[in-house]
């Protein structure tokens, strides 16, 4: 399980903050433990250098099933937001997947909660 150059990873750019975000794996020191990794913002060209501590590499997902909590991206953002797994893994054609959740606090003008892929 070594990250892959391109691999996906959510990282916490300040320690122990609530805040993670989406960012691609550049290359990573497995003597050091430092990753070097660049923001998936498309309005941002920031590269990181982070510590294992401060990176999870994406992956995993077959393995979630419906009530899981989890930190997904929120749609059309490269930000994560704890949400609910409603749908567990679903295969596309071409080759992709996705899973439906339920963002925590994310209820529209009449309080309803709509699924996300």
């Amino acid at each position: 399980g070594s990250a892959k150059p391109n691999d996906l990873a959510a990282i916490q750019v300040v320690p122990n903050s609530a805040d993670w975000i989406l960012a691609k794996v550049i290359s990573h020191d497995p003597d050091s433990g430092m990753y070097r990794l660049s923001d998936e913002d498309v309005e941002s060209n920031k590269i990181f250098h982070l510590p294992e501590s401060q990176v999870v590499v994406l992956s995993g997902t077959e393995k979630l099933s419906r009530g899981d909590i989890v930190y997904a991206v929120y749609p059309d953002t490269t930000s994560f937001y704890q949400a609910a797994v409603v749908q567990p893994v679903k295969r596309v054609s071409g080759g992709g997947s996705f899973i439906m959740v339920n963002f925590v606090d994310d209820a529209d003008e009449q309080g309803i909660t709509h699924d996300k892929a």
